[in-house]
């Protein structure tokens, strides 16, 4: 894991020094709909995480292992294109539910992403001035269950 971000950041080295542009439509249609990934607490219990990506609004749900919802923050956004990467910065982030509730992040806060099939790959930390570890999450599209036929 350290050596594909140890990757990320060089090849991203020469990129976050490009001036970004606003990104097209298309990109905010691309990342639109709920994505999840599964991570752990701090005693290494599972958690499952999902996002949920409309226009300009982020909402992040962590469940515990019994599905019970611990955390949940929601955050503005907006995309950018540089030369050879996605950027996403989230902001005015407000924490919903958990033990933070009420905490409020106005400051802007970026990273790296791509979307690739039903995957959206995020890095953080390789920009300059992050203040973050390097860090690679994989998030997977979550596909809504098929109908059954009718007939």
């Amino acid at each position: 894991m350290k050596s594909v971000t140890a990757m990320a950041a060089l090849l991203l080295w020469s990129v976050v020094s490009t001036a970004a542009e606003p990104a097209p439509e298309e990109d905010y249609e691309a990342v639109a709909g709920i994505w999840v990934r599964n991570d752990q607490d701090a005693k290494g219990s599972p958690l499952r995480i999902e996002q949920e990506l409309t226009r300009d609004l982020s909402k992040v749900t962590v469940y515990d292992r019994q599905g019970r919802r611990v955390h949940q923050h929601q955050a503005k956004y907006r995309l950018q294109r540089m030369s050879d990467a996605n950027l996403f910065v989230y902001y005015d982030l407000e924490v919903l539910e958990g033990p933070n509730k009420g905490k409020k992040s106005p400051a802007p806060q970026s990273f790296i992403y791509r979307i690739k099939e039903d995957r959206f790959i995020q890095v953080e930390g390789v920009l300059e001035g992050d203040k973050l570890s390097p860090r690679l999450m994989i998030w997977w599209k979550n596909k809504p269950a098929a109908s059954p036929r009718e007939g």
